[in-house]
Parts: structure tokens; C-alpha cells; sequence
């Protein structure tokens, strides 16, 4: 089994700390950074080639412009951006394709995790 590679960089310190948990017990995954500033993000993700990069969505339902612009130069990233009371998130990769889910378990973010794209 491949590991995905995780890198976690979600403003609220709550979330990110349940989010290491869980990403932590699962098989499959691994979490290969953290940052707290999105801004800190592509140095990191040019030592770690991580498959994910977890943010904070705004309350709009945005991303952080900082954090697309990624997208363009790590073409098998994908960045999943969570609300900070978990209750919504959405999912961007490469293609630009954006997913939004409402309501998504901790069990349903490690089974996305896993399926790496």
C-alpha cells in the first residue's frame, strides 16, 4: 500500500490537532509538515512532495489565494480546505476541479486522504 502524504496547515490549532490525531491512527497516511502561515507552504512541499495539503477555508468558502496558486506548480497536489468547525469542506486538485462536501466525518476525510486523487 502507498502512503498518501499529508501536510497540515489549518489556522485553527483545534482543528489541526484532531486532524494529526486521526491522520496519525490511520494506515496509509502520513503527515509530513505542518505550517501555520499558508504563505510557508512551497518550500515545504518541495522537500516533502506531499500528495495533500489541509488549510483553512475562509468563511466565504474560499481558499487562500496563496495556497491555489500552488495548484499550478505541483501538479499532483490536492488541497482539501476545511471550515474550522469541520462542518464544511472542499476539495481542489491539479485539474482545478473543486468538490464541496457538507458534514464530512472523520472517517469519510481519511478514506479521501487515501484515495490520493
Amino acid at each position: 500500500m502507498q502512503t498518501s502524504r499529508v501536510i497540515l496547515a489549518n489556522e485553527s490549532i483545534l482543528l489541526r490537532g484532531m486532524l494529526r490525531r486521526a491522520i496519525s491512527r490511520a494506515a496509509g497516511l502520513q503527515i509530513v509538515g505542518e505550517v501555520t502561515d499558508p504563505a510557508n507552504l512551497s518550500t515545504l512541499l518541495n522537500q516533502t512532495e506531499a500528495q495533500w495539503v489541509i488549510v483553512s477555508i475562509w468563511p466565504e468558502g474560499l481558499l487562500p489565494g496563496t495556497v491555489r496558486a500552488l495548484l499550478a506548480n505541483h501538479s499532483s497536489l490536492c488541497i482539501l480546505g476545511m471550515a474550522p468547525d469541520g462542518s464544511r469542506a472542499k476539495i481542489v486538485c491539479g485539474d482545478l476541479v473543486q468538490k464541496t462536501l457538507d458534514g464530512l466525518s472523520l472517517d469519510e476525510l481519511v478514506a479521501i486522504l487515501k484515495r490520493r486523487r
